[in-house]
């Protein structure tokens, strides 16, 4: 079976290069698949671009336990996918785990958002949720800078996180190509 970037015959084709269609063709191309992305290219408004390549847990999955045990283990694989990336492409995606911040603009919203959370972990098989729901002025202590109409919000630390995706997603692709994959970048329908 040939990898090269000079076949255009695929056993797989990932519809979306943004930062999961990239990691999808990574995987693929790793166990052996011939992969084709195909992508709209830079002018396509992604998921990776509109959420500044964060790797998000907070609240995730409520109803659906096995949707929160997957994001969640999803970001717990993320270190080692991100030192992959760099001993085989050179690239450093910069992945930084501090956790994250919610901001709550009432009493209610963060009354709300305090119950959310709890639901969330409650479900059946969750492993442990830690976060911390904070007032206002605990707040303003590890966030200086927040506006008047925050009233508080919660923090969940280590898990979730950002990337340098949109750097993987551009010279990432060019790397990749030795590993069975090729992308295709269409035209914007504009």
């Amino acid at each position: 079976m040939s990898t090269t970037s000079t076949s255009r015959e695929s056993d797989v084709a990932v519809v979306g290069g943004g930062l999961v269609g990239s990691a999808i063709a990574w995987g693929l191309a790793r166990a052996g698949q011939r992969v084709a992305v195909l992508d709209e290219g830079d002018v396509a408004m992604r998921a990776s671009r509109g959420n500044f390549a964060l790797i998000w847990v907070q609240g995730k999955g409520l109803g659906m336990s096995a949707y929160a045990r997957w994001s969640l283990g999803s970001a717990d694989l993320w270190p080692e996918f991100a030192d992959e990336l760099t001993r085989e492409t050179g690239l450093n995606v910069r992945y930084d785990s501090p956790g994250g911040f919610h901001l709550t603009l009432s009493q209610r919203e963060w009354r709300y958002r305090d119950a959310l959370l709890k639901r969330v972990a409650a479900q059946p098989a969750m492993p442990p949720l830690p976060f911390d729901m904070m007032d206002r002025s605990r707040l303003a202590r590890m966030l200086p800078d927040i506006g008047p109409e925050v009233a508080g919000g919660s923090w969940r630390c280590g898990s979730g996180g950002g990337t340098g995706a949109s750097r993987w997603r551009r010279d990432g692709a060019a790397a990749a190509v030795g590993r069975g994959w090729w992308r295709r970048a269409g035209e914007s329908g504009a």
